[in-house]
């Protein structure tokens, strides 16, 4: 058995695809930007606009806001680091040179040699041999070549090498100084915690350390500062040389 399908007669019209309406069929062609409707050839160059018909870019002020603030950032922070690096820097260099580096020793100032001359002489204290170690000491006796005055008086060896002389009568006459090398008697009688020996004056119970220097005023200094009591002055100071094998007090204050 067989069906025939119906046909169109051949006078029978055709029917046209309404305009605007989708035809599975008969699909329109894009329009393509230069390229006119029927043409089967592509256009060698597609005419470009003249840069004056070209759209003028438009500026985006948020964005010019965004970039001002981001630009003003940096210039601060950079002012910031570079302002702080600085105090950085000095505060190093306050923290260095106050704290950090040992503080150097302060050289005791030079005693300046002693130039009275009524009262110079040639007074033979001890020999090398008898003030060769540290703290060694002796006591003699100067005399005042015009008064013929007799002075109490000790010459000492310092740890550093140094000689040390001076009259054992009291700055101003009131009291004889003692050499007192029992440091258990300086910090019994004396109330002193000494380390090494020093010279007392009984009478006002003054301390003198023969390592320091103190000032007599001015640009003036004598050995043996006063590190406790009521003293006014160091001890008067004899200046001694050396002479051969010979320890020979020169001149006094």
């Amino acid at each position: 058995m067989s069906v025939k399908l119906p046909t169109n007669p051949p006078d029978a019209p055709v029917e046209k695809p309404v305009k605007g309406k989708f035809d599975p069929f008969h699909p329109e062609m894009p329009q393509i930007p230069g390229i006119h409707r029927g043409s089967s050839e592509l256009p060698s160059e597609v005419p470009r606009a003249a840069p004056s018909e070209r759209e003028p870019s438009v500026v985006n002020p948020r964005r010019v806001i965004q970039a001002g603030g981001i630009a003003v950032a940096v210039l601060l922070i950079g002012v910031v680091i570079f302002w702080w690096g600085g105090r950085r820097h000095g505060k190093g260099e306050a923290v260095l040179s106050d704290s950090e580096v040992p503080e150097a020793a302060v050289p005791a100032p030079a005693l300046p040699k002693l130039n009275l001359g009524p009262q110079a002489g040639s007074n033979v204290v001890a020999t090398v041999d008898e003030l060769s170690k540290p703290w060694a000491t002796k006591k003699f006796t100067f005399v005042k070549p015009v008064t013929q005055e007799n002075i109490p008086a000790m010459a000492m060896r310092l740890p550093g090498g140094e000689l040390w002389a001076f009259s054992l009568q009291g700055p101003f006459g009131r009291c004889d100084l003692e050499y007192v090398s029992d440091l258990e008697k300086l910090a019994s009688q004396y109330r002193y915690n000494a380390s090494h020996p020093m010279v007392v004056s009984p009478c006002d119970r003054a301390v003198y350390d023969p390592l320091k220097v103190g000032s007599l005023g001015g640009n003036t200094w004598a050995r043996g500062e006063i590190v406790q009591g009521s003293g006014l002055r160091p001890p008067i100071s004899i200046e001694v040389i050396v002479s051969g094998r010979s320890i020979i007090a020169d001149n006094i204050e």
